[in-house]
């Protein structure tokens, strides 16, 4: 087993073991350096280029597109099915209170699922074939919902919840796997570099569209129907709901069909893993426990910030998402179902706006990923702290429509921050090799932070769901501003030249961008990170393994501090 030293070299320090990491880093860093997909030069008319645009952002997007679809038509159905039935959804006569409450929450839990066990496989069986399970999971899952059965009520619900849990695990695994590959994409493309996070969140922005075409479907056939309220026709409104679904399900079984045809594996993932192989660290037994180890050692601060900023805004906007139609009982409390679902149609095209906002600003350096989650969080604390202050005034004729503007504006700064970084951060700030996973573990805890939203929100009156997700974007702001790095503009392969060092033992010798304090958390300064930041270095002397004459190596002495890596002796 190799010996490596556990702590910063002192300047122009070598060691034997130093220079034989110089050679296998260099060969494992020769495979990082050339990652950019060529293009071909082709000028395009101004309409043909306008939908090539949209087809670059649409087709990997349509995953998200449909994980909205799905997920949010439980919180725009449950007005309609609280008509249809009514002995379980509203008097709870052959339903438990807890079987109607716990398709939301059985749900997020298969969520959640997805998100840890397929976002951790996708690191190791690649991007594209991540990619098909997820969406096959999705299909099963989507095929299930719209097949639910049976006699009574409640074994009817008890199977639509059951489903609900493997649909749960494809929406999971997306996440991760959307992410990392959006990322990826831009990386590989000298044209797409620049516009990183613009082209992530213009793939995230499908799932504005998930929920804005889920509503407007809804409504169109329940218009159909003539369905207006007050009275309902059973037959039209069980049609209705299992027809939405059905519809949803023709985009995802094209985009299965596309990635299991079409769709080519991510190149830098490719890369990454040439370059792993040159290292020879990946055949070492206890290889993976060790690099968990130094991930969660070098970037634990970075995982957590992600993370619980995810969790205070999943927990505001999941509950806000989940009790929409509450929240617009609230301001129209005589509303009919179609009427509710109007304006839930009107709040979807709000947040939609909000999602391009966040695309093209989000590159620039005056605004950059840190300020806009700040932003976004800070807006909404204001906002919703409004809303629960004059609770009572708000709610009055003379000023429910700044109520409704209040509530949809809150919509928008979401959108225009937290909502769009939460999901393009934890990609970004982890290595590729383990980028996936940690995506999946943020979106994991996100998604927790919508679960006890779910419970809790159920508990608390609708003023006090106003406090609650005030403080939550407080929370943001706090979180955000110490924990979260501004990495616009980094190259990501940078990080991956910092975390082959790490790998090897050596990161006391990488000086490139990575760690640059500009690029690094407030926190992360704190601890030292960036003094050995060295501004002339080059891309390829990052790594200053063989700075010293070789006639220094007879001098030196095997540090006494040493660890042990994943290698095995002939690597």
């Amino acid at each position: 087993m190799t010996k490596i030293q556990s702590e910063t070299p002192a300047a122009g320090a070598v060691t034997p073991s130093n220079v034989e990491s110089g050679d296998r880093l260099g060969a494992a860093e020769n495979s990082l350096l050339h990652v950019e997909v060529q293009e071909p030069a082709v000028k395009h008319n101004p309409i043909i280029a306008f939908f090539l645009f949209l087809g670059s952002f649409m087709i990997p997007g349509l995953g998200m597109f449909c994980e909205a679809y799905f997920v949010f038509a439980v919180g725009n159905l449950k007005s309609l099915w609280k008509k249809e039935y009514p002995d379980c959804w509203s008097k709870h006569k052959t339903c438990p209170v807890t079987l109607s409450d716990s398709i939301t929450y059985t749900q997020v839990c298969g969520i959640i699922f997805g998100q840890i066990v397929l976002g951790f496989f996708a690191d190791r069986i690649g991007r594209k074939w991540g990619s098909v399970s997820t969406a096959a999971t999705m299909v099963v899952g989507a095929i299930l919902i719209i097949a639910s059965k049976a006699r009574t009520d409640k074994a009817l619900w008890a199977m639509f919840t059951a489903v609900q849990f493997i649909f749960g695990i494809g929406v999971g695994g997306e996440y991760p796997v959307a992410s990392t590959s959006a990322n990826e994409r831009a990386e590989s493309s000298s044209k797409l570099q620049k516009r990183r996070g613009e082209t992530v969140v213009l793939v995230f922005s499908m799932q504005g569209w998930g929920n804005l075409v889920n509503t407007a479907v809804i409504i169109a056939i329940m218009a159909g129907f003539q369905q207006y309220g007050p009275k309902y026709d059973s037959y039209a409104l069980e049609v209705s709901w299992r027809l939405s679904y059905a519809i949803g399900l023709i985009p995802l079984i094209s985009i299965l069909l596309y990635r299991i045809f079409r769709l080519r594996e991510s190149a830098v993932w490719q890369k990454k893993r040439e370059a792993l192989e040159a290292m020879g660290g990946n055949k070492a037994k206890g290889v993976q426990w060790r690099k968990f180890g130094l991930l969660m050692y070098y970037f634990w601060h970075r995982n957590f910030g992600t993370a619980m900023s995810w969790f205070v805004w999943d927990f505001a906007f999941y509950g806000n998402k989940l009790f929409q139609g509450t929240f617009i009982k609230i301001i129209n409390p005589k509303a009919s179902v179609i009427q509710v679902l109007e304006w839930t149609l009107l709040n979807s095209a709000v947040a939609l706006v909000g999602y391009y906002f966040a695309a093209f600003t989000i590159d620039h350096r005056w605004m950059g990923r840190m300020r806009m989650q700040m932003m976004g969080f800070s807006w909404m604390f204001v906002l919703f702290l409004i809303c629960a202050v004059h609770y009572d005034a708000l709610r009055t004729p003379k000023y429910i429509h700044t109520f409704q503007f209040l509530y949809y504006f809150s919509s928008f700064w979401g959108q225009w921050g937290p909502n769009a970084t939460t999901w393009l951060l934890p990609a970004e700030l982890a290595p590729t090799e383990v980028r996936s996973m940690c995506h999946g573990f943020s979106a994991a805890v996100g998604k927790a932070g919508a679960l006890v939203a779910g419970v809790v929100f159920n508990l608390v009156s609708d003023r006090a769901k106003f406090w609650i997700s005030a403080f939550c974007g407080l929370a943001g702001v706090i979180l955000t501003f110490f924990t979260i790095p501004d990495i616009t503009g980094l190259d990501l392969r940078e990080g991956d030249r910092r975390w082959l060092a790490i790998l090897d033992g050596n990161h006391g010798y990488y000086h490139g961008e990575a760690v640059n304090p500009k690029y690094l958390s407030i926190f992360e300064r704190m601890l030292g990170y960036g003094r050995n930041y060295r501004p002339e270095a080059t891309p390829t002397q990052v790594v200053s393994y063989k700075e010293a004459v070789p006639t220094q190596l007879a001098e030196m002495r095997t540090p006494k501090a040493e660890v042990a890596v994943g290698r095995t002796d002939s690597s």
